[in-house]
Parts: C-alpha cells; sequence; structure tokens
C-alpha cells in the first residue's frame, strides 16, 4: 500500500511540472518560470558606527524609515560606547578600523572627523556626489572637504545661544534678550543674582568647559576658535582675553557665576544647576532645546526662553559658533554604494526625523524642525517657542572651517593655562601668551604629518 502511494505522489508531482512547463496545449517553454518578474534585490546588512545613544538620536525611530524606504538595505545599530563617551567611542573605532570588524557607516564628533578621513579610515564620497547629481554647495551648510575631497556630509549643525529662566527673568523685571553685548550678559547675570550660600542662584553658569574660555571669539564671523582658519594660533585675538577677564571678574568680583574652584572640586553637572534653578542663564549649545521641556532624570519646572549669543562690541549681527557632526562611509566596507545611500538619506530628510538636534542640510525647514523638536519634548510647555524661533532666525551661522587633526590637542594646552589664571595663580598677560606659546607648538609638532 505504501509502495503504490509513493508511486501515485511521484506521478502526481511529474504531471504537475509537466503542466507548469507547457503552454499551448502543453507545449514545453524555453522561458523560465519567473520570466517578466524583476530579481529580488539582494539583501545588504550595514553597521552604523556612532557614539550618539538612541535617547540622543533616536535612532530607533529613523532607522525604521529609512529601511521602509530602502527595504533591501537593512541598518544595525553599533554604538561605540553605552554612555555616549565620545572619546571612549573614537578609542574603539579606532580598534575596529585596524581589525576585521565590520565597519560601513561612520559617525564622527566635529574635532575627530580631519585625522580620520587622513589616515584613509574614511571613502572619498566625491564620485557619489557626482553621479547623485547635486551640487554640494547647494546642499550643505559647512565644508567638508579634507586635502581637497569630501569624505563626510555634515549631519547635525549645533549651534550655541543662551538659556533663560523665563520665571526669574520676569521676578527680576529683565526681558527676554533679543539684541545684546557680552556686557550686557554680566549685567543681566548680576541682577539675576540672588541668595547666599548652598542654594544661592547665581545668574549664570560657566562650565569648565574649554569652549567657555572662547565664548566672546565664538561671536566673531570668522577664525572663531583658539585655531584660525590657516590653523595657527587665535590665542592672541582680544575677544580672547576679554572672554577670560569676564569669566573671572564674574566668578570672583560680582559673583554672579560659581567660583572656578567649586566647579572643578565639586563636580558640578550644568545640566543640574540650571534645571534645579541654581543658575538663571546657561549658554550652551542646541541640544538643550529638546531637553528644556525636561527628561526623565531631570524634569522641566519652569519655562526656558532663548536668547542669542551676545554679540561683540562694533558688531551688527549674532554670530553663533556652529559644530557639526559628520557621517561617512569606511574605506573598508563591502557595501559602500549602500552605506553611502543612508549617509546621504540621514543628513538630508533622514536626520529631522529624530526631532532632537538641528540640520547641516541647507533645505532643512528650520521652522518644521523646531516644531518636530519641540512636539517630541517631554512637556513642550516649559519651551518657550517664540522666543527659540526668534533666537534660531536671528543668529548669522559663523564660518565653520573643517577642524585640523591637532584642534582637540590645541583646544586641551589652552585648559592648565586659563586656569591658573582663573584661579589666580597666573596674571593674565602671562596666561595669554603661554597659551598662545603652547598653541603654536602644538601647530609646529603637527606640521608636515
Amino acid at each position: 500500500m505504501k509502495k503504490r502511494l509513493g508511486i501515485t505522489m511521484i506521478g502526481l508531482a511529474m504531471l504537475a511540472s509537466a503542466c507548469s512547463g507547457g503552454t499551448n496545449g502543453g507545449a514545453p517553454s524555453d522561458k523560465p518560470a519567473n520570466a517578466g518578474k524583476e530579481p529580488a534585490a539582494e539583501q545588504v546588512v550595514l553597521k552604523l558606527s556612532t557614539w550618539q545613544t538612541d535617547g540622543k538620536a533616536k535612532w530607533s525611530e529613523i532607522i525604521p524609515k529609512f529601511e521602509e524606504k530602502y527595504p533591501n538595505i537593512k541598518v544595525e545599530l553599533d554604538l561605540l560606547n553605552e554612555k555616549g563617551d565620545s572619546v571612549a567611542s573614537m578609542q574603539k573605532l579606532d580598534l575596529m578600523a585596524a581589525s576585521n570588524d565590520q565597519l560601513d557607516i561612520v559617525e564622527l564628533p566635529y574635532t575627530n572627523y580631519t585625522q580620520r578621513a587622513d589616515i584613509g579610515m574614511l571613502e572619498p564620497l566625491d564620485g557619489y556626489i557626482e553621479k547623485d547629481g547635486y551640487k554640494y554647495e547647494d546642499e550643505y551648510l559647512v565644508d567638508t572637504k579634507v586635502n581637497g575631497k569630501v569624505y563626510a556630509l555634515p549631519s547635525s549643525m549645533q549651534r550655541w545661544f543662551v538659556l533663560l529662566n523665563k520665571e526669574m527673568l520676569d521676578e527680576a523685571g529683565l526681558p527676554v534678550p533679543t539684541d545684546w553685548t557680552w556686557t550686557e550678559f554680566a549685567e543681566y547675570a548680576q541682577k539675576l543674582t540672588k541668595g547666599e550660600g548652598a542654594t544661592k542662584r547665581y545668574g549664570a553658569y560657566l562650565h569648565n568647559w574649554p569652549d567657555y574660555f572662547q565664548l566672546q571669539l565664538m561671536s566673531k564671523p570668522t577664525d572663531n576658535t583658539f585655531l584660525k582658519a590657516d590653523g595657527t594660533s587665535n590665542a592672541l585675538d582680544p575677544a580672547f582675553k576679554a572672554n577670560l577677564e569676564m569669566m573671572k571678574k564674574m566668578m570672583y568680583e560680582d559673583k554672579s557665576a560659581n567660583a572656578y574652584e567649586d566647579i572643578i572640586s565639586q563636580k558640578l553637572a550644568y545640566r543640574n544647576q540650571y534645571f534645579n534653578g541654581l543658575a538663571a542663564m546657561l549658554p550652551m549649545g542646541d541640544w538643550m532645546v529638546a531637553e528644556s521641556g525636561g527628561t526623565d532624570a531631570i524634569p522641566a519646572n519652569f519655562v526656558t526662553a532663548f536668547a542669542p549669543i551676545p554679540r561683540l562690541d562694533g558688531e551688527s549681527k549674532h554670530y553663533t559658533p556652529v559644530q557639526p557632526t559628520y557621517m561617512g562611509v569606511a574605506a573598508k566596507s563591502k557595501n559602500k554604494e549602500a552605506a553611502y545611500t543612508f549617509v546621504r538619506w540621514y543628513t538630508s530628510e533622514g536626520l529631522g526625523i529624530g526631532g532632537r538636534v538641528f540640520s547641516g542640510w541647507a533645505k532643512a525647514d528650520t521652522g518644521k524642525l523646531i516644531d518636530t523638536i519641540v512636539g517630541a519634548a517631554k512637556d513642550p510647555s516649559k519651551i518657550d517657542v517664540e522666543s527659540l524661533n526668534y533666537t534660531m532666525e536671528t543668529m548669522v551661522p559663523g564660518t565653520a572651517p573643517v577642524p585640523t587633526k591637532y584642534a582637540d590637542e590645541a583646544k586641551n594646552s589652552v585648559i592648565p593655562e586659563a586656569e591658573l589664571y582663573l584661579l589666580g595663580n597666573q596674571d593674565i598677560d602671562a596666561t595669554i601668551a603661554n597659551i598662545d606659546k603652547k598653541i603654536t607648538e602644538v601647530v609646529g609638532n603637527n606640521s608636515g604629518k
């Protein structure tokens, strides 16, 4: 019985095969069974290596949108550091580049791009851009060329502004600034300072990042960092000296900002100082827009208003530094075309989906981005949208040449000397001279490398 059933099944299978292979009454066909159909696109799996956590960049919302548009490309997040530590992440990335680890899409912080492009970690994108048929200058707000080639596209483009506690402004009878100088910033800080001891409210919080040592340099249209556009020391710029003097005066004469030794000894955190009501103003980058609506860790208990970075005396515009992050294709990727597809998509239409940061894409709708970012905040009612819109419309991005490969080294060389001055162990002229000397040494040590 079993034998008869087996023969029957074989016969049926042969009959089905013959019927499916014939046309016009069963005559055999020369055409394959899938004739007229497009071959299925090969599935490509890419790794996205970044230091930015999902909480910050919202990859879990962005990547599915990309995969929906490009179903043959799957993107897997490769978070280089669980805490989002960019320094540790870059160390891991360098090890991965030198090993057999898969690298496809690479995202780099502002000062880490040039060095990686210079050593061949990234694939030049000029050919892909030419094939896509667009002009880079028409699409992106900052130049990313290294040695004459484009190795990455700018993803987020951070701008700086000043956050202000709206309730404290109202209490002091002060309007939200719309056009102010650094002198007026210091005056605001004095008027907003209140109380004594552990619960004292300072008018402003000035963190111990090197960025705060160069705040007034940031207000320049060009040469707005410790290094000039030509890569040489910018320490002798009068705005740098004026900024250090302003910081020390606010900290120790006006006592309108936390003393520097308290910042470093108590390891003060800028989020805690501002959101806990211990500081009325905070110069900071635009990633704080979303956080102004509160986070799970630190809720927002007051409305935050926004003002442009103060302008320098004699300047008519409010310039702001721009610090892009960069996204490129790994030179060792086995799927460069697909990786470029993601890079181009993310740095144009994709970035805005996350609703966390502002874009380096020239065609991005800033007003729409603001609506998205505010709408995605934990408590949008704590964000003063009117002042935010005004600030983003008013500020003019300063020039942002690609930072040299020794930009971080030059920045870090400033810290010890600036601290000696702020702590009262060195006068301002010696401080400036020593910083200029140290930066010049960094430049010289890297010349020709």
